[in-house]
């Protein structure tokens, strides 16, 4: 795929997968108008700090794990010179065994963030409804989005990412399986969260005596 290809594709996946998702959640905390668009501009930003550097830091420290050598790397795409799209880890060499970790990783950091979020979910949620939101971004609808963004144009659109290479070094239903559910579990998790976002979650002061 083109770089303009991938930012097209990442940029309607933002859309979907981040804006729409957090809209609702800050439409449930009855948020102002403004407040709310102001809000998914601060989620957009911090996205644009965080993403790439856990996508690609988490194949960086996969990789250091098994032995692998960076030659060179990005662990944030240069948004200050108008790129939005590439980040990458180039390795000095490696075994099949190697690029099986350090190509995976991204994507078990993406499942712990998941189960971290259900973690979460068990407590009651007193924080702000943009660091409510923040936090829906991070534990769930990240995840959702750095897997259907690797995963569609590699099995759809035939590219050649992480996830083709996945389908190459493991049995190809192991893969789709674990792209799939972890989708859906953090779809799933998503959606509760958005769910129990009530007015009545704020932080209240307590009464006095």
């Amino acid at each position: 795929m083109t770089d303009a290809a991938r930012f097209q594709l990442g940029g309607l996946a933002f859309f979907l997968l981040i804006v729409i998702p957090v809209f609702f959640f800050l439409k449930r905390r009855r948020e102002s108008d403004w407040r709310l668009v102001f809000s998914i501009l601060g989620i957009w930003v911090i996205w644009n700090l965080i993403h790439a550097p856990v996508h690609e830091g988490s194949h960086f420290l996969g990789g250091l794990l098994v032995g692998q050598h960076a030659k060179d790397y990005r662990l944030i795409q240069h948004f200050w010179e108008g790129d939005f799209v590439n980040g990458y880890i180039s390795w000095e060499s490696g075994t099949r065994a190697q690029y099986r970790v350090s190509t995976l990783a991204p994507y078990a950091i993406d499942a712990l963030m998941v189960l971290f979020g259900f973690l979460l979910l068990r407590w009651p949620n007193r924080l702000s409804p943009f660091l409510g939101a923040l936090v829906l971004m991070v534990t769930f609808l990240r995840p959702i989005f750095d897997v259907a963004t690797n995963y569609a144009p590699d099995t759809i659109l035939g590219g050649a990412g992480d996830v083709r290479f996945l389908l190459w070094v493991y049995p190809r239903w192991a893969v789709h399986l674990y792209a799939w559910l972890l989708m859906l579990v953090a779809a799933g998790g998503a959606i509760f969260e958005i769910w129990k976002a009530t007015p009545g979650t704020r932080v209240t002061p307590p009464a006095s005596a």
